[in-house]
């Protein structure tokens, strides 16, 4: 029975190391990255190259786990863009009404002009061994911030 659980112990040490390998790299991301409130770069570490990927999430009523899930998605998304590119369309639309009232001292004209802007992005593609780097608040905890990285071999 020891010497299952010190087997167990001695295959595990490796992996969490691993895990922890890339931390020096999150603290620098959260702190002195031009990425840290979102966006995508390569980075070199050690012997390592890095795609990473920030993605914020506004947090209003969701739970950390479900910010790191949207943060997940919207990282893998950004990091997809930013190796494939994506295709932005967008389209400017102005309504103008003019409502006449006739009131005792005569006509009153109110003319209302509204814009409104409809972008869309479109990637395409399937980024795969992603791998969660970390998450952080701001400084209010109004957005969560969540990076994933890729090792480019």
């Amino acid at each position: 029975m020891r010497r299952i659980f010190i087997l167990l112990v001695a295959l595990t040490i490796p992996l969490i190391g691993a895990a922890q390998s890339f931390a020096p790299v999150l603290v620098f991301i959260q702190n002195r990255s031009d990425i840290r409130e979102g966006g995508c770069d390569i980075f070199k570490y050690k012997d390592s190259t890095l795609l990473i990927a920030v993605s914020p999430v506004a947090v209003g009523n969701k739970s950390e786990l479900n910010c790191k899930k949207v943060g997940s998605a919207k990282a893998k998304r950004d990091m997809l863009s930013f190796v494939n590119g994506s295709e932005i369309t967008s389209c400017t639309e102005l309504k103008t009404s003019e409502t006449v009232r006739n009131t005792l001292s005569g006509e009153k004209v109110e003319l209302q002009q509204q814009f409104t802007e409809a972008i869309r992005e479109d990637v395409l593609g399937e980024i795969n061994m992603t791998v969660p780097l970390g998450g952080w608040y701001s400084e209010d905890r109004s957005v969560y911030y969540y990076a994933l990285y890729k090792i480019i071999e």
